[in-house]
C-alpha cells in the first residue's frame, strides 16, 4: 500500500510539474478585468486598460495642453493648450484659465495657439504662440489683459513672408526667438525696437527650440518629412480638373523621390526621406544668423532594427542644453540623442529603458525634456508610457520612472530643483458624457473636452521613493500571467505558440460611435437604453415630421442580430478621441508627439500659398510620412512575416482631398501629393471608396463583392491571410432627405445594412470555414456613453467564435491587433500589442459553420434605393440574398461537416 501511495504521489507531482513546466509568461494590462474609470483619489483605469497612479498632488486643467513655462521667480506655471491657457500658482495649485468659462476672463488668442509659452524676467509678462495667425501674444497675467500682438508676416531682407505659423519660442535677453511652422524658419524679433531682425531658414516643420547657456546658439528640432508639392500646373481655377483619384506613389520610392506621371500629370517627387532637411536638428550661431550644423538623429530610413526595417524618422522633437552637449528626444526611436555641440558631432544615443520585458519594443514616445542644473540627470516626459524617465546621462541608464497623468507632454524644474511640474494632455481621461446622474461641465460633452489635462507638482524623489515609483508605473502598465500555450483554443497566447485553425482575418473599421448608442438596450450588456439612440427601438431619431405614427424602427438589427449569433464586448474602448488618433491605433501606430499636437490644434490649410508649410498633411484617416513608426506597424509587420494582405478603403484620406459624391474610385482626390505607406501602396484597392459620407455604405459593398469575386472566388489568386475594409457611413452627415438619409439615423441604418451585407456574402464563401471576422469603429468621438466616453463596438463573427458571447474582458485596438498577430503568427510591434488583454473568451474550439443572413433595413429610417439612384444603381436584394455566384449554400455545410 505504501508503495501504491508513493507511486500515485510520484505520478501527482511528474504531472503537476509538466503541467506547470508547459506554462509560459504572458503579459496584459493590469485592468484586464475591470471598466474604465476616473478615480480622483486613488487608481484611475484608461481605455486602454492600463491603470493611473500619479506622484505628487495633481489638478485637472483645460485638454491638451502642450505647452510649459515657471515664472523665473519659481511662484507661476503657464500651461498653454489651443486656444487657451492656464495660470497656476505652484504653491498652493490655485489656477485660472484664460479665457474663463463664464466670459469674464476673454481669450488673448483669437485663433488658437501652438507649443510656445516664454516668461519675462518680471515674472508677469508671458509670450504665447498665436499659432494659425502666425502671431506672437504678449499678456500681463496680473492684470489679466493682453498687451501687444507680434506679426511673424511681412518683409525681412528684402523677402516678404505670409501665412506664418507660430510654434516653439524661446525669449532671451529682451528678445524672442520664434519659430515658424509655415515658412520652415526661425525668426528673431526685438522687443525693444518692435522689429524682426533676422530669418534663418531651418527644417521641415520646426517643433522645438532652445538656446546654449552662452546664448551664442540656437538649436532646432524639426520634425517635417517632407515639403509637399501640388500637381504641376495646378491652380485654384483648375483645381477640380487635376486632381488624382488616390495617393501618387509609395514613400521612399523611386517615384516618390524624383516623380511621376499620373493620367498624363506630371507628378513631382518629394525628395529623399533621407534630406538633411528632414527629422533634422539644426544649429544657428547667433552671431551671424546663419545654420552651422545639421544632425540627423535616431535611426535612419533603411537602417536595419533587430532584423526589422527602419520605415519612419526619429522625429526629433524637444531639446536640452547644457555648456557642451545637446540631449534631443527622438519619438520614434525611444531614445535621446546626445550631441556635442561644441565640436558638431552626434555622440551617442541614450535608449529610454522601461522593463527589460517590453524594451525591444517602442512605444514610449520620449517628449519633453529637462536637464538638471549638474548636468549629470535628464527628467524625460514619455507620452506613450504615462511616466517621467529619470536617467542618468553618465551611465546612460534609466534610474527609474514616476507615475504621471495620461500622456505627459513637458516637464519642468523648480528652481531649488526640489519639485518637478509636468503636464498630461489627457490627464485622467474622460469619464462618462452621458447617461443617469451625468451632469454636463461648462466646456460641453464632446470627448475631446471632457478629457482634461493635467498639472502635476511632484517632489523630486530620493532613491528609495524613485524605486516605489517605478515599480507602480511598470504595475500600471502591464502584468505578467501564466498561460498555457498548448490551450486548445483557436486565439494562441503569443504569435507561434501554436497554428490556429483560423487562416484569413477580415478586419472592419467603422466610424464615430459608442457602445451606448447602438447596444446600449441589449440584454446582458452593461448598457444604458436611454442613450441607445441607433438601436432597434429609435424613433427619437427621425424629425418630427417623419415620426407620426411609427412606433418601432429597426436603426440597426443587423450589429443586433450579428452580436446575439457570435459574440460582443462590452468593455472595448477606442484608445483614440477622433479619426486623427483612431486610425494609427487600428493599425499598430501609437500617434507621436507630431500628430498629438498637431490634431489639437487650429489649423489652416493653404494650398497654394508660399509658405511651405501650410500644405503640411494634417493627420487624419491616413498615415502621413511625419507619423510613422521606426518598423512601421500592422502592414509592415505583416510583410516582414511574408504574409499578404488587401485594403479597402483604409489610408486615402489626407487632410486636404476633395471628396464629392462621384469620388467613387478610392473615395478621394488628391490634389497635395503625400506618399503611402509603401507596404500598403500595392496592396490597396483603387477602385473601392475609402472615407467620404457623400457615397453610400450601399455603393461600397458592391464594389467590395466585385472586387472579392472577381479576385479570389473566380480568380486564380487565394484570399490573403487579412483584409482590412473601411465602411464609415455611420459616421454621420447633415441629413440628405433627397439622398435617402432622412435623418443622422439614417446614415447609421446605412452603415448596419453594409454589416449585414458583408457578413452574409463572407459567411457564403469557401474562406468562411477557417474566417475571423472583426468588427469596430476607429474612434467614438460622435456618440455619448455611460461608462466613458471612449467605449466603442467590438464585435467578432466566423466558425470559431463563440456564439451568443458577450465578452467583459477589457480591450482596446492592442486586444485586436494582438489577436491578429497571435492567430497569424506575426511577431508583435509595439509595447502596446505586447501587454495587450488577450481575448480568448471570444473563441471556441468546436466551430459552427452557420452563416449569417442578412436582416433587411426600416426603409422609414433609410431608403437605400434613393441613396443609389444618382449611381443608376439600387439594392439588389435577390443578388444579396443569393450570396456569391460559385457558392452553393448547402455544399459549402457539408464541406465544413466534412472538414
Amino acid at each position: 500500500m505504501r508503495l501504491i501511495a508513493f507511486s500515485l504521489v510520484f505520478i501527482f507531482s511528474y504531472l503537476v510539474c509538466y503541467a506547470q513546466k508547459q506554462l509560459q509568461p504572458i503579459l496584459e494590462v493590469p485592468a484586464k478585468s475591470e471598466i474604465s474609470i476616473i478615480n480622483e483619489d486613488g487608481t484611475s483605469v484608461l481605455p486602454s486598460g492600463r491603470t493611473l497612479t500619479p506622484a505628487g498632488e495633481l489638478i485637472r486643467i483645460t485638454h491638451d495642453p502642450f505647452g510649459l513655462a515657471i515664472s523665473p521667480d519659481g511662484k507661476k506655471a503657464i500651461s498653454l493648450h489651443n486656444g487657451v491657457f492656464t495660470v497656476i500658482h505652484t504653491s498652493d495649485l490655485d489656477a485660472t484659465r484664460v479665457p474663463s468659462y463664464d466670459r469674464s476672463i476673454v481669450s488673448p488668442l483669437s485663433d488658437g495657439s501652438f507649443l510656445g509659452v516664454a516668461f519675462d524676467p518680471d515674472n508677469k509678462t508671458i509670450y504665447l504662440s498665436g499659432g494659425d495667425n502666425g502671431a506672437v501674444i504678449v499678456y500681463d497675467v496680473e492684470q489679466m489683459i493682453r498687451i501687444d500682438s507680434i506679426s511673424l508676416n511681412g518683409v525681412v531682407d528684402g523677402k516678404n513672408f505670409e501665412d506664418s505659423f507660430t510654434s516653439d519660442l524661446v525669449y532671451q535677453n529682451n528678445e524672442l526667438l520664434v519659430l515658424d511652422r509655415g515658412n520652415f524658419r526661425m525668426v528673431r524679433y526685438d522687443l525693444h525696437k518692435k522689429k524682426i531682425t533676422a530669418s534663418i531658414p531651418v527644417g521641415r516643420q520646426p517643433f522645438g527650440l532652445a538656446i546654449s547657456p552662452d546664448h551664442k546658439k540656437a538649436f532646432v528640432a524639426n520634425v517635417g518629412m517632407y515639403s509637399y508639392s501640388l500637381i504641376e500646373g495646378l491652380t485654384e481655377e483648375n483645381y477640380n480638373e487635376m486632381l488624382i483619384s488616390r495617393h501618387p506613389y509609395a514613400d521612399n520610392s523611386k517615384e516618390s523621390i524624383e516623380g511621376t506621371i499620373i493620367d498624363g500629370k506630371t507628378i513631382p517627387g518629394v525628395g529623399d526621406p533621407l534630406s538633411p532637411d528632414a527629422m533634422s536638428v539644426f544649429t544657428i550661431d547667433l552671431t551671424t544668423n546663419t545654420v552651422i550644423n545639421k544632425y540627423k538623429t535616431g535611426s535612419q530610413i533603411g537602417e536595419m532594427v533587430e532584423d526589422a526595417e527602419v520605415v519612419g524618422g526619429a522625429s526629433p522633437n524637444s531639446i536640452a542644453v547644457g555648456e557642451q552637449y545637446l540631449y534631443v528626444t527622438n519619438a520614434t526611436n525611444d531614445n535621446i540623442a546626445v550631441i556635442d555641440h561644441k565640436i558638431g558631432e552626434i555622440v551617442k544615443h541614450i535608449p529610454v529603458e522601461i522593463d527589460q520585458r517590453i524594451d525591444r519594443y517602442r512605444g514610449s514616445l520620449p517628449f519633453g525634456i529637462t536637464l538638471s542644473k549638474d548636468e549629470k540627470t535628464l527628467y524625460v516626459a514619455l507620452l506613450g508610457m504615462n511616466a517621467v524617465a529619470v536617467i542618468d546621462i553618465k551611465s546612460e541608464k534609466t534610474l527609474g520612472l514616476i507615475p504621471t497623468g495620461w500622456g505627459p507632454t513637458r516637464v519642468r524644474l523648480s528652481e531649488d530643483e526640489k519639485e518637478m511640474y509636468v503636464i498630461s494632455c489627457r490627464g485622467l481621461g474622460a469619464g462618462p458624457n452621458g447617461g443617469e446622474g451625468f451632469v454636463a461641465p461648462p466646456q460641453g460633452t464632446y470627448i475631446g473636452d471632457i478629457q482634461l489635462g493635467s498639472f502635476q507638482k511632484i517632489a523630486i524623489p530620493n532613491s528609495s521613493q524613485l524605486a516605489s515609483y517605478t515599480k507602480q508605473t511598470i504595475d500600471n502598465t502591464f502584468r505578467e500571467v501564466m498561460a498555457d500555450p498548448t490551450d486548445p483554443n483557436p486565439l494562441p497566447i503569443y504569435p507561434g505558440a501554436k497554428e490556429s485553425p483560423i487562416k484569413h482575418i477580415v478586419y472592419i473599421t467603422k466610424e464615430n460611435r459608442t457602445f451606448d448608442e447602438v447596444f446600449g438596450q441589449m440584454e446582458g450588456v452593461n448598457g444604458d437604453k436611454s442613450l441607445a439612440r441607433f438601436g432597434i427601438n429609435a424613433e427619437h431619431t427621425l424629425p418630427d415630421s417623419l415620426r407620426s405614427g411609427i412606433e418601432i424602427m429597426k436603426v440597426t438589427p443587423n450589429h443586433h442580430k450579428a452580436a446575439k449569433q457570435f459574440a460582443l464586448s462590452d468593455n472595448f474602448y477606442c484608445d483614440s478621441d477622433a479619426s486623427i488618433h483612431g486610425h494609427h491605433w487600428m493599425v499598430g501606430v501609437i500617434p507621436n508627439e507630431w500628430v498629438e499636437s498637431n490634431s489639437s490644434v487650429d489649423k489652416t490649410a493653404k494650398l497654394f500659398s508660399p509658405a511651405p508649410g501650410r500644405r503640411f498633411p494634417g493627420s487624419t484617416g491616413s498615415m502621413d510620412p511625419e507619423d510613422y513608426a521606426e518598423i512601421g506597424g500592422l502592414w509592415e509587420a505583416m510583410e516582414r512575416k511574408g504574409l499578404e494582405f488587401y485594403n479597402f478603403g483604409e489610408a486615402n484620406e489626407t487632410a486636404h482631398v476633395r471628396e464629392t459624391w462621384s469620388d467613387t474610385l478610392t473615395g478621394a482626390a488628391h490634389g497635395v501629393m503625400v506618399p503611402m505607406q509603401k507596404a500598403l501602396f500595392s496592396r490597396t484597392s483603387t477602385n473601392y471608396a475609402g472615407y467620404n459620407m457623400n457615397i453610400p455604405d450601399q455603393f461600397r459593398m458592391n464594389q467590395f463583392e466585385e472586387e472579392f469575386t472577381k479576385m479570389w472566388l473566380k480568380g486564380e489568386e487565394e484570399m490573403p491571410s487579412l483584409i482590412t475594409v473601411q465602411i464609415p457611413n455611420d459616421h454621420t452627415a447633415s441629413p440628405r432627405p433627397e439622398d435617402g438619409y432622412f435623418s443622422s439615423a439614417s446614415f447609421v441604418a446605412d452603415n448596419d445594412l453594409a454589416v449585414g451585407r458583408i457578413l452574409h456574402f463572407l459567411s457564403r464563401t469557401t474562406y468562411w470555414k477557417d474566417m475571423l471576422v472583426i468588427i469596430t469603429e476607429d474612434d467614438p468621438q460622435g456618440g455619448v456613453d455611460h461608462i466613458d466616453a471612449h467605449r466603442s463596438i467590438l464585435m467578432m463573427a466566423g466558425p470559431y467564435v463563440k456564439r451568443g458571447q458577450i465578452s467583459h474582458t477589457h480591450a482596446n485596438f492592442g486586444s485586436i491587433l494582438k489577436t491578429i498577430y497571435n492567430i497569424l503568427g506575426v511577431p508583435y510591434v509595439n509595447q502596446y500589442d505586447v501587454t495587450a488583454s488577450l481575448l480568448q473568451d471570444f473563441f471556441t474550439s468546436i466551430p459552427d459553420y452557420t452563416p449569417y443572413t442578412v436582416e433587411p433595413h426600416d426603409p422609414r429610417v433609410f431608403n437605400a434605393d434613393k441613396a443609389m439612384q444618382r449611381y443608376n444603381k439600387w439594392v439588389d436584394w435577390k443578388s444579396i440574398m443569393q450570396g456569391p455566384e460559385m457558392d452553393d449554400v448547402d455544399i459549402i455545410k457539408k464541406e465544413f461537416k466534412n472538414n
